[in-house]
């Protein structure tokens, strides 16, 4: 129930509802970051949309930081016949522990050479080597929950010269549009650490 269904003004990706973030959809983490699916019984302050629709539970993100960087945890987003080039928005609520909380930085790659993968090169740290990679950085720097709706024409192409270049989550010419969503915890400080939840990670039409 989690992975939304096309057609809607919103496409949800994850709401944690099942109590579990290692299926429907699997999410992956790497490096520093421990996730965990946590009550949202003790978190219940902040911006009343966001506490509408929390529900019973989130994701709640932690871990420690060398040279800024945390890790992070990741999802395939792609499904067969799902075409997400008509949402505008990418959005999620987010529960901050005021300055200090972190930043996330949110990928969306797509696929440009018609394989539904992100082929990722070990040795230049798993940069994408056929495939657009878009990215906004969002500091959380507020106490309670918030919901962040990010224009998708705010992301910027961090990998130019690779793929594309273009924005496009449509399944065309055999391509798996939108592959791969990953969120990187960045630390506040160079040795600091992150803790912050998430809920509702969704694509949205604005």
């Amino acid at each position: 129930p989690q992975v939304g269904t096309p057609g809607s003004n919103i496409y949800m990706i994850d709401d944690f509802e099942d109590g579990d973030y290692t299926s429907n959809p699997e999410w992956w983490k790497f490096d520093n970051i421990s996730p965990r699916v946590v009550s949202n019984s003790d978190y219940q302050n902040g911006e009343q949309i966001c506490l509408n629709e929390i529900k019973k539970n989130s994701l709640n993100i932690s871990g420690t930081c060398t040279d800024w960087y945390c890790g992070g945890i990741g999802t395939y987003t792609a499904r067969k016949g799902v075409d997400l080039s008509r949402y505008n928005t990418f959005q999620m609520d987010v529960y901050g522990n005021g300055p200090g909380s972190g930043t996330i930085k949110i990928e969306l790659n797509d696929d440009d050479n018609g394989n539904w993968q992100i082929e990722q090169d070990p040795k230049k740290n798993y940069a994408n080597i056929y495939d657009d990679k878009f990215i906004y950085n969002m500091t959380v720097d507020w106490r309670g929950w918030k919901r962040a709706s990010i224009p998708i024409a705010d992301f910027i192409d961090e990998n130019p010269g690779i793929g594309d270049d273009i924005w496009n989550p449509s399944q065309e010419g055999g391509s798996g549009g939108l592959i791969q969503l990953q969120l990187i915890s960045i630390g506040p400080k160079r040795a600091g650490s992150v803790r912050y939840n998430i809920d509702n990670i969704s694509l949205t039409i604005k």
